[in-house]
């Protein structure tokens, strides 16, 4: 209910006086949206709801719900949607004599959290999680003040070792997306890594977001397509004009962006999956330090980010609930949106 309806005062507020299946929720919220915050399952962002749209943004699995993480394990055997923090790879490598889980190690993770202010004119939370392979600590503050429809989340990564330490990093979003979703960057070229439900030849570069087919023509990636035929496939979006990613659902009008340094994260991926990856079908579209999706990979690139002994690597991205929109042109980082209506 928004505040002013009742003649109070607009407000934005933090609680942990929830739960969500056994784990403690770290909830922020005001007149606009709803984000819901699970510091024992590795931070995830379980909810972002916009409360004009009257829908949550993000993807929840229909099969299962979150359940207490194992670290080690195959992410995919866990992963329920929502938006996770990714550190130091993406898929699983060894480094050394270092075999390095799958997405990481902090998704699988409890972080501690503070509510460092309640609210009413700013809500704020601090989580923050130590490495056990690697050594880095991730602190993440969330901050959410009245009638705005974004959370700033300001991050930090240190390295708490001896020596350099080289990673990848990712900001993770599973998105609700059905056929017809407008997925969309400000991206000039992209590569596909591979999948399958597409005639196109994995290691494909080509100029977002038209994908060349092999028997002619092209399949426009910024609409998600209905699963016929059950297709999945990993995109590297790059050449970013701009740090921001959006998904838009236009019979709603509404939809979810994010707004990001692309000095910072040059990158995004998209993993697209319209039913033909364990039935289910959903969009995580993601900013990321480089490509491709495992850290030795990167190494060998020369693309890994490197922080020195206590080094830290510090950005602030906006998870953003708009309205009114049916297509987006621009995200701005002060979190306005713009596109067609």
């Amino acid at each position: 209910m928004d505040a002013r309806v009742v003649g109070l005062e607009p407000a934005a507020t933090a609680s942990d006086a929830w739960t969500r299946r056994g784990f403690t929720a770290v909830v922020l919220e005001n007149s606009r949206l709803r984000a819901t915050v699970l510091p024992e399952h590795g931070a995830k962002v379980w909810e972002f709801s916009s409360k004009r749209a009257g829908r949550d943004l993000l993807y929840h699995h229909p099969r299962f719900d979150v359940r207490p993480p194992v670290f080690g394990a195959n992410v995919d055997d866990w992963w329920t949607g929502g938006i996770d923090e990714v550190a130091p790879t993406g898929h699983a490598c060894v480094i050394g004599d270092e075999a390095l889980p799958f997405l990481g190690e902090f998704w699988s993770q409890p972080w501690r959290y503070e509510i460092e202010n309640p609210g009413p004119e700013v809500a704020r939370i601090h989580l923050c999680a130590g490495g056990i392979i690697p050594p880095l600590r991730i602190d993440r503050w969330m901050e959410l003040r009245p009638d705005e429809p974004f959370v700033r989340s300001r991050h930090r990564l240190t390295n708490v070792g001896y020596e350099p330490f080289d990673f990848m990093w990712g900001i993770h979003p599973g998105l609700d997306v059905r056929p017809g979703s407008r997925i969309q960057a400000p991206a000039e070229e992209a590569l596909y890594e591979g999948g399958r439900g597409v005639d196109t030849p994995d290691g494909t570069r080509y100029a977002w977001p038209e994908l060349p087919q092999q028997s002619g023509g092209t399949l426009d990636l910024s609409v998600a397509r209905r699963p016929d035929p059950p297709a999945v496939e990993q995109h590297f979006l790059t050449r970013l004009r701009a740090g921001w990613l959006a998904v838009t659902d236009p019979e709603t009008r509404s939809g979810f962006a994010m707004a990001f340094d692309k000095e910072v994260f040059p990158v995004v991926w998209l993993w697209s999956v319209y039913g033909g990856w364990r039935g289910i079908y959903t969009a995580a579209f993601a900013a990321w330090t480089a490509l491709p999706g495992r850290l030795d990979k990167v190494i060998e690139a020369g693309r890994q980010r490197r922080l020195a002994p206590g080094e830290t690597l510090e950005s602030e991205v906006r998870f953003i609930a708009f309205e009114g929109l049916t297509s987006v042109s621009d995200v701005a980082l002060d979190g306005r949106v713009s596109g067609e209506e």
